[in-house]
């Protein structure tokens, strides 16, 4: 027969592994230890106090819980959570899916949630990894809201002396606007009481206008001012029309002057014959001058009187001394270039201030003798070969006559120019050459005794 105090141990012993067995069941049940699940990851950059075993709800449902945490490689890596997940809910985590960290109450634990994703996603596979968001930390709108306190603190104490400024500010244009207000007061009375007398004056001055009294009164109620301003009115009208009478017949004269066979189209036809004959009569005028001046009988007169082309006088020609004729002397200016010019970039040269200054000087001297005697300006270059010697002494001859020309308003007839190269008799160098221009007046030889003998001309000028 078996003891009663065996019977009693082994009742105790069945019933502490009957709880155990309960509490294991429980404990499984409640960390779904019997359930399928599958594994699904989230990143999050701050775990916000979540731990292993935290649990997770998809769709506010227990669904697993967080069996792993990888902790990240480097600052700026992310938390990997690893969570199972019941296998009957699968259908509800899609690759849209978000999984956020909340806290159940206010200091409540830590879970994670994760959210229905949408039927245009995919289920998230096993071992897949869904989006997430970062949790909210109340430490942090804590000092935020700390952060903005004390924002407000400074702000109000840096704008406490400009309020109470603005405050005196206000003050003060109350004070002011009250002592305007009683001083304008009067003024503001007497104002009101000129109004209320214009009111009354224009209330009687229309009641005599309405009973027919003055001028007025009388053009508003008198029918017989009405009926005179009618009859201006037609008398006006008839007199329109006969000035329109008058002007069309006006107009149908003036069609018949003008008209083909009008005496207008004659006058015209006149005119105009005389016109084209006179410019004939001129064009053949100067053919005969130009003829004449090349005449050899008369082209001595003409040279006298200035007229001459350099065109058609080759450099040769003009050293000989076909200008001078027998009956003017060469009288010459020498103007170094250093002086007159400073080079451009191609090669060009452009007169200077001081370069115009010394041709205003050398003038001068020579406008008591224009425009009778005629004006040369000779060119002159001694770098380079023959042609751009050529070249550029003709460049600085037609400078210095376009800048004497454009000054003096010279006569085209009595003034030219011509490029010489470098040779240049008479020059202030020795070996006559010169690199610069010359201003030459051929002056009578008449003149030229007189201007002798009262010492008109200056000396040669050089660089």
């Amino acid at each position: 027969m078996v003891s009663p105090k065996l019977v009693g141990a082994g009742a105790f012993v069945i019933g502490g592994v009957l709880l155990f067995t309960l509490a294991l069941f429980m404990i499984g049940e409640r960390r779904m230890l019997f359930k399928e699940q599958f594994p699904v990851y989230a990143e999050f950059a701050q775990l916000g106090q979540l731990q292993v075993g935290a649990v997770v709800r998809v769709a506010g449902m227990n669904a697993g819980e967080v069996t792993e945490i990888h902790i990240p490689s480097s600052p700026t890596g992310k938390f990997r959570v690893k969570m199972d997940v019941r296998e009957d809910l699968r259908p509800l985590i899609r690759t849209d899916s978000v999984a956020t960290t909340q806290t159940e109450g206010l200091v409540g634990a830590i879970f994670v949630n994760i959210a229905a994703g949408t039927e245009q996603a995919p289920p998230v596979a096993d071992g897949g990894t869904i989006q997430s968001r970062e949790p909210f930390m109340m430490a942090d709108v804590l000092q935020q809201a700390s952060d903005t306190i004390l924002l407000v603190n400074r702000t109000v104490e840096a704008l406490h002396g400009d309020v109470e400024k603005a405050v005196r500010e206000i003050a003060l244009t109350t004070a002011e606007a009250h002592a305007l207000l009683t001083e304008i007061t009067p003024e503001l009375t007497a104002m009101a009481d000129n109004g209320s007398r214009i009111a009354a004056d224009a209330e009687r001055i229309v009641a005599r206008i309405d009973a027919g009294e003055g001028t007025i009164g009388k053009l508003l109620n008198d029918d017989s001012l009405y009926r005179r301003a009618r009859e201006i009115a037609d008398e006006a009208k008839i007199a329109t029309t006969n000035v329109r009478q008058v002007s069309d017949e006006a107009r149908r004269a003036i069609a018949d002057f003008r008209s083909e066979d009008g005496p207008a189209q004659g006058l015209f036809a006149d005119m105009r014959l005389t016109l084209r004959q006179a410019r004939e009569a001129t064009a053949d005028l100067a053919d005969n001058m130009e003829a004449m001046k090349h005449n050899f009988l008369l082209r001595g007169f003409f040279n006298r009187r200035g007229y001459f082309d350099l065109d058609g006088i080759s450099p040769a020609e003009y050293r000989s001394g076909v200008l001078e004729n027998g009956k003017r002397k060469a009288m010459r200016i020498w103007l170094a270039s250093n002086v007159l010019f400073e080079p451009r970039p191609d090669g060009t040269d452009v007169l200077t201030a001081a370069g115009r200054a010394r041709l205003d000087s050398a003038m001068a001297t020579y406008l008591k003798y224009i425009p009778s005697n005629p004006i040369v300006i000779e060119g002159y270059a001694t770098d380079g070969t023959i042609g751009e010697r050529y070249s550029r002494s003709r460049q600085r001859a037609g400078v210095v006559y376009q800048y004497l020309m454009g000054r003096y308003e010279l006569n085209p007839q009595h003034t030219g120019y011509i490029a010489l190269g470098d040779q240049a008799d008479g020059s202030p160098e020795s070996n006559d050459r010169w690199d610069g221009v010359s201003v030459t007046l051929f002056l009578d030889v008449n003149a030229l005794q007189f201007a002798s003998q009262r010492n008109a001309l200056s000396d040669v000028q050089g660089p």
